[in-house]
């Protein structure tokens, strides 16, 4: 009797930790019995019926290595990806991305295929999730670039305004900015006002004796923003 099928793909933006994801799919799949079956560059590659099939040998030595070795693209046209499913004998399909991607997930389980979703995004911006994969990873390198922007901020007496990813989710900048002390935190969750959250606070600041100070932006918030009147 053959085995029943399970598939996995990743899809949207790619997240460090997506092959870790993907490792413990097919080693967790091929545990329980299932053949496991890959999906390359997400929802197209299942449109496209571009299937490989996973072994233990094939998720060896990518728990570490960025991006996803299943590459991923973007696409909105999933209503042949149920037949093929069915017609590769997938009975369900793991997704790894993110709020996009769980979408596609959903009209996937609708169409009959059921779905389960691993939150994989550095925004952090999966409703019921604390922790996205890949989004601890992206923090820390914001925290490790703001750390060396620092120094020239403090060599020339200067203000940083320091841009970080997230899209319309704030999690990035807000952790990043409180582990490195940030003056000030821009993020779209929180209406804000440049002279009374920027500037009241770097000249309040200055009274101490500062000279140098950093302001981490979410690149949600929107429009540019001027310190330099």
């Amino acid at each position: 009797m053959a085995k029943d099928a399970i598939a996995v793909l990743t899809s949207g933006g790619d997240a460090p930790g997506m092959n870790a994801a993907v490792r413990a799919v097919v080693r967790s799949g091929i545990n329980k019995g299932f053949n496991v079956l890959g999906i390359k560059r997400g929802y197209r590659g299942l449109l496209k019926k571009d299937f490989v099939e996973m072994d233990l040998r094939s998720v060896t030595n990518i728990i570490s290595l960025g991006g996803t070795i299943l590459y991923t693209a973007r696409s909105k046209e999933i209503q042949h990806a149920a037949q093929n499913c069915m017609d590769m004998g997938v009975k369900g399909v793991v997704v790894i991305g993110g709020d996009g991607s769980f979408m596609g997930a959903r009209a996937l389980s609708e169409a009959g295929v059921p779905c389960i979703g691993i939150p994989g995004t550095i925004d952090n911006d999966i409703a019921c999730s604390d922790y996205t994969v890949g989004f601890d990873t992206a923090m820390n390198t914001a925290m490790e670039m703001v750390d060396k922007i620092r120094d020239t901020s403090q060599s020339h007496d200067r203000c940083s305004v320091v841009e970080v990813m997230g899209r319309r989710c704030g999690d990035i900048a807000l952790q990043t900015g409180i582990s490195c002390g940030a003056t000030a935190i821009l993020v779209p969750e929180v209406p804000y006002n440049i002279e009374q959250d920027v500037i009241s606070r770097i000249l309040e600041t200055r009274k101490n004796g500062k000279q140098h100070f950093i302001v981490v932006v979410a690149e949600g918030v929107g429009g540019s923003v001027d310190l330099a009147k």
